[in-house]
């Protein structure tokens, strides 16, 4: 049984994952998913085999909550990627 807040999207064939308060700036976000994937992690599938499209960053968020735009500055002091927050 899944232990994440997972709501019904506005997007068609999507939900919404509530992920947990970031460690660093301590806010917590949404990430919209696959309905599939959603579906898979309520069953229990681990983040990763179940939203196996999403990008790893945002699979961190799910499990963690620490956002793509706050580990980099956290982690390496070099302030934020601005990639991570434009994306590619």
């Amino acid at each position: 049984m899944s232990h994440h807040a997972i709501y019904d999207s506005m997007q068609d064939n999507c939900a919404d994952i509530l992920t947990p308060t970031c460690p660093f700036c301590g806010q917590q976000g949404w990430i919209t998913v696959p309905q599939a994937g959603a579906d898979a992690l309520i069953e229990g599938e681990p983040v990763q085999d179940a939203l196996p499209e999403v990008d790893h960053r945002l699979r961190e968020q799910i499990t963690s909550g620490i956002h793509p735009r706050c580990f980099p500055g956290a982690e390496f002091g070099e302030g934020i990627d601005p990639d991570l927050i434009h994306g590619p």
